[in-house]
């Protein structure tokens, strides 16, 4: 999809009354057809609110409009690091890197400062297999959530919801994953992990001071995404703004070639990453990209409906 998101920094935006998977990863945030309309919508939604306690930490984070920060110019003169470790290397990547690459002209012209950031640590498949906790909490809050939701719920525990067999087939591996670990809150692998991602987040924040960033870049996917319903979408670089609960904003950079299967060419999104609470830069700088690129193509329309005249 040729969509534009924003994964506000975490406490920014209230979950409450999301179907849950991490409460240290979940996240809330708008999905629109373009930043403007984003920006409007984060008007909206963000602040704070008891039914989600770490809201509270969005006092005095939220300016009066996030739409005053829509200026076409806004990226003369930002620093933008481009993170080498989330661009793939192989054949699989080559589509996504020529969009990337193209994206990358458009934001000098329009008077940014590009600054290659080499963090081999900072690698999509280690990030994911070495410090993701979803697995860990999805039984706990989703059995909570079931609980809350109350005796009309058609199902009141993890269990019941595989036992159902009304899963859909691309999330039958997580979810007997999950199943099968019967504390996770209290595994050591557990412990650990959360351990990894508070020394994630300085890290991340320390590339960004020591390299003078503004924000840092990267495609949303080092790949072009699996066909709708296929669960094995791997190399997803979104892990590293879920993770570190820091903003980030995707908008369209551009199209891959045509193929049969796509003769439109399948979309490639282009992340921005800051620093907590800095929505305001990021919409700035994604708005200026987004004026000069005009990447989002309009979806294909739905075929007219048979008439019988």
């Amino acid at each position: 999809m040729s969509i534009v998101s924003i994964r506000p920094t975490l406490g920014l935006v209230s979950r409450s009354g999301i179907v849950p998977v991490s409460f240290t990863q979940d996240e809330a945030g708008p999905i629109t057809r373009s930043v403007a309309d984003a920006a409007r919508m984060l008007d909206v939604m963000a602040g704070y609110d008891q039914a989600d306690p770490v809201t509270a930490m969005s006092w005095g984070h939220i300016p009066g409009t996030y739409t005053a920060y829509l200026d076409k110019n806004g990226l003369k003169g930002v620093r933008i690091g481009v993170m080498q470790s989330l661009f793939g290397t192989g054949t699989d990547h080559e589509e996504v890197n020529r969009v990337m690459a193209h994206a990358i002209d458009v934001l000098k012209k329009k008077g940014a400062v590009i600054v290659p950031v080499s963090t081999p640590e900072l690698d999509t498949d280690k990030l994911n297999g070495q410090l993701d906790v979803q697995k860990y909490e999805y039984k706990s809050v989703m059995n909570q959530y079931l609980k809350d939701v109350g005796s009309n719920a058609p199902a009141h525990s993890l269990d019941d919801i595989v036992a159902s067999g009304k899963t859909h087939p691309s999330l039958s591996k997580f979810l007997q994953s999950a199943k099968g670990i019967e504390n996770g809150l209290n595994e050591p692998d557990y412990k650990d992990r959360l351990v990894k991602i508070d020394a994630l987040k300085i890290r991340v924040a320390n590339v960004m001071a020591e390299n003078h960033l503004d924000a840092m870049i990267y495609p949303h996917q080092k790949r072009l995404p699996v066909p709708i319903g296929e669960y094995d979408q791997r190399e997803r670089n979104g892990i590293l703004a879920s993770l570190t609960g820091f903003p980030a904003v995707v908008v369209p950079a551009g199209f891959s070639s045509p193929t049969e299967e796509a003769p439109r060419g399948v979309p490639v999104g282009l992340e921005f990453l800051g620093r907590p609470w800095s929505e305001p830069q990021l919409i700035r700088y994604a708005y200026g990209f987004e004026q000069a690129a005009r990447a989002r193509k309009m979806p294909a329309p739905t075929p007219g409906l048979a008439r019988n005249d």
